[in-house]
């Protein structure tokens, strides 16, 4: 490995470019729902919250000894791991400054929005503590519907109210004593598992949202995917991995133009044509990923996702 990082690199080893990708869907999918105004504050805690899960997870990462080409430490690992002390302060700071601005500045729904991701994130974490298959599928699936839940659900409320929200939760206490404390913890328990299902199903059953969701698992089943295809000297992986990616690819486009077709309407198609178009770049990365180190391959999977913007403003 080189000694210094390609120039074209240092999004990704800053972390950064997650939270690109973040801001430019937060945009189109407000576009595709309608929401004309989003207080700025979202768009800064959503690519705050996105920078620090990748900070984390990198240096944790390292941590675990878990590298995806065996033998190198990738760039990002390695900045990751030679800054963590400063990285980490950073996180923790960021982490602090976001958590009080949340309690004091916003309101109980974007609230209740944040404590469901802060979930969603600690059953991803826990999800790869198990799943340490080659090309982890299931954790890529939680990976993916938690960064599209992050990026949709401020949007999503915005437009549909919840039915249940944090407040809600610590309803039962006031008034308790004695033996009707242990009640009233059960009874909170009870309402904070309705409520993280319930804003799940608000947010992540959303047909736009959903199948952005599935877009950003098939990204990271790709990198994984490419990267175990890396690591094999057998053709039959190569061509297994090939063709995984491709047939999932092409259920999600298939699965795009049935939404199209009966589900949105006029206005909001240009979100699922984004979705198509990003799919189709990616299926174009695949057929010629020997081409192209790892590295490059990780920007070219993120550039797949932002490339489309151009389209949902022409079509819009």
């Amino acid at each position: 490995m080189n000694k210094r990082p390609p120039a074209w690199l240092l999004p990704n080893l800053l972390s950064l470019d997650a939270p690109i990708v973040a801001l430019v869907w937060m945009w189109m999918v407000a576009e595709a729902l309608r929401v004309q105004y989003l207080e700025l504050s979202s768009y800064l805690l959503l690519a705050a919250a996105v920078w620090c899960i990748y900070v984390v997870d990198r240096i944790r990462d390292v941590s675990r000894g878990v590298h995806p080409i065996e033998g190198e430490m990738p760039w990002r690992h390695r900045f990751h791991w030679k800054s963590r002390w400063i990285l980490i302060l950073l996180a923790v700071g960021i982490i602090g400054y976001s958590s009080y601005f949340a309690l004091f500045h916003m309101s109980r729904v974007l609230l209740t929005v944040g404590v469901v991701g802060a979930v969603l994130v600690g059953c991803y974490w826990l999800v790869s503590l198990f799943d340490k298959a080659d090309v982890a599928y299931a954790k890529n699936m939680v990976a993916g519907l938690t960064f599209a839940y992050g990026v949709a659900a401020p949007i999503v409320v915005a437009s549909e109210p919840l039915d249940l929200v944090l407040s809600d939760v610590f309803q039962p206490f006031q008034g308790a004593e004695g033996f009707q404390l242990v009640v009233a913890f059960f009874s909170s328990l009870a309402k904070f598992v309705g409520m993280v299902l319930l804003t799940l199903n608000t947010v992540l059953l959303s047909v736009h949202v959903l199948l952005f969701g599935l877009l950003c698992v098939m990204n990271i089943n790709a990198i994984d995917l490419w990267e175990r295809s890396r690591r094999s000297s057998d053709p039959e992986v190569k061509q297994e991995s090939e063709v995984a990616l491709s047939m999932g690819l092409f259920m999600l486009v298939v699965g795009t133009v049935f939404a199209v077709a009966f589900v949105v309407d006029d206005y909001s198609a240009p979100l699922c044509y984004a979705v198509m178009a990003s799919a189709g770049l990616l299926h174009v990365i695949n057929r010629s990923r020997s081409r192209f180190s790892v590295a490059a391959l990780r920007v070219l999977a993120d550039l797949a996702l932002v490339i489309p913007v151009p389209l949902v403003v022409w079509l819009a």
